[in-house]
């Protein structure tokens, strides 16, 4: 039970690390597609950034709640990938079935 429990944990963690890149490619062409290219103080539209989409590179505007995985991004990647890999190298939850396996005596 404890070792399902470790690997659920270390999958988990991997898998965030993956979909939170996979999620920032999509959101970068979806910003790219949808905000305006000046600013906007009416709306709060005043925060530069540079978005890649399937058209090319823009400077878009955003609010202050858009912007938000835009700045700490990095962090929150690196956090899962360094916990993912460190809990992976204590536990040893994914290895190979056949490292167990007996070696044939010539």
């Amino acid at each position: 039970m404890k070792q399902i429990l470790r690997k659920s944990i270390v999958i988990t963690l991997a898998g965030l690390c993956v979909g939170s890149v996979l999620f920032l490619g999509w959101l970068d062409d979806y910003y790219y597609r949808t905000r305006p290219r000046q600013p906007d103080s009416a709306s709060g539209r005043i925060y530069l950034e540079h978005v890649k989409g399937t058209g090319g590179v823009a400077d878009v505007y955003f609010t202050r709640t858009e912007i938000f995985p835009f700045r700490y991004f990095e962090y929150f990647w690196l956090a899962a990938a360094a916990a993912a890999a460190f809990l992976e190298g204590r536990w040893r939850t994914l290895r190979n079935p056949h490292d167990d396996v007996p070696q044939k005596l010539s």
